[in-house]
C-alpha cells in the first residue's frame, strides 16, 4: 500500500520551502487551528535560517492573539506592528509594511476565522489586496494555511473556502501527534494542488519540521 501511494502522488510537493530575503508571508486558517502557535516556531525557523524576520499583528478581533504575539516577538527580540482594538487589519498590514521593510520576512497574521464567514473572509481579500500593492518590494510573497491535524475530512471545505479570498501557497499541518494520523490528507493531496510544508507536533517553539510524505505514511498506515 505505500509504495502505491508513493506512485499515486509523486508528482505532488513536499516539504519545499526556501527561506530568503525579502519575503513577505501571509498566515491565515481557521481559529483553534495552531495558527498563532506556529508563527512563533516560524519566527525561531527564520532566525536558525540567519534572517531577521518581524510580525503584523493583524488579528485586531481578538486581543488575546496580539497578546501571544508579541510575547513570541519578545521572547525573540523581533520587532513587531500590532494593530488597535477593532482597526481595520487591512490598514495595519499597509502601516507595518512601510515600518518593517527592512527586515528580511514580514510575517503576518490574520484573525482566525471561520471559511464560511463571508465577513472575515471579505477582509482576508483586502489584506491579499494591500499587499499586491506593495508586492514589488519582496522576493517571493506565500500565503500559507494552517490545518488542524484533528479536523478530517472538514479540512477540504476549509481549504476550499479560504481559497476563495486567498491564493493558498502551501499548507501547514499542526497538531501532529500519534493520536492524529490525519488520512484525510490523503484525500486533499488528491483534490488540490497545493503543496504541503511543514508540520508542527507540539507546543515546543523546535516542534517544526518539514513534511515529509514517506514519513507520513509510516505513521498512517
Amino acid at each position: 500500500i505505500k509504495n502505491e501511494l508513493q506512485k499515486e502522488f509523486q508528482n505532488k510537493e513536499f516539504g519545499n520551502f526556501s527561506p530568503e530575503p525579502k519575503s513577505l508571508m501571509v498566515i491565515a486558517g481557521n481559529n483553534g487551528s495552531g495558527k498563532t502557535t506556529f508563527i512563533g516556531k516560524f519566527i525561531k525557523y527564520f532566525l536558525q535560517n540567519n534572517l531577521k524576520p518581524s510580525v503584523i499583528a493583524a488579528d485586531t478581533f481578538r486581543a488575546a492573539a496580539m497578546e501571544q504575539l508579541e510575547f513570541f516577538a519578545n521572547k525573540f527580540d523581533v520587532p513587531i506592528v500590532k494593530g488597535t482594538d477593532k482597526e481595520d487589519p487591512s490598514a495595519v498590514v499597509f502601516r507595518g509594511i512601510d515600518q518593517l521593510q527592512d527586515n528580511d520576512v514580514i510575517i503576518v497574521d490574520t484573525s482566525g476565522r471561520q471559511h464560511n464567514n463571508k465577513n472575515l473572509m471579505g477582509e482576508l481579500q483586502k489584506i491579499s489586496n494591500v499587499i499586491i500593492k506593495k508586492s514589488e518590494a519582496f522576493s517571493q510573497i506565500k500565503n500559507l494555511l494552517t490545518i488542524d491535524a484533528n479536523t478530517g475530512l472538514a479540512s477540504k471545505h476549509i481549504i476550499s473556502g479560504f481559497q476563495e479570498s486567498l491564493n493558498i501557497d502551501g499548507i501547514i499541518v499542526n497538531k501532529v501527534d500519534s493520536n492524529a494520523k490525519y488520512g484525510a490528507l490523503l484525500s486533499i493531496l488528491n483534490d488540490f494542488n497545493i503543496p504541503i510544508i511543514f508540520e508542527g507536533y507540539g507546543e515546543g517553539m523546535d516542534d517544526l519540521r518539514k513534511f515529509q510524505f514517506e514519513e507520513y505514511l509510516d505513521r498512517l498506515l
